[in-house]
């Protein structure tokens, strides 16, 4: 999701959107399987990004990541 995030920031999205797609479709199941997963995954992707961007000093943690 972070890489997905960073095309879509630099304007690349068009040359990896398959790839992307392909990856996170691969993970369906697990996210079928536990509901709270997409929404964690998004949030540590987002802060992945803001980290890769300078955006925060240090990559945030959640309790339930560790």
């Amino acid at each position: 999701m972070g890489a997905a995030y960073l095309c879509g920031i630099t304007g690349i999205e068009q040359q990896t959107i398959d790839n992307n797609a392909a990856y996170i479709k691969s993970w369906i199941r697990t996210f079928n399987d536990d509901s709270k997963i997409l929404a964690l995954a998004a949030a540590q992707a987002q802060n992945a990004v803001n980290y890769i961007l300078n955006q925060e000093s240090e990559p945030s943690q959640t309790d339930s990541a560790e």
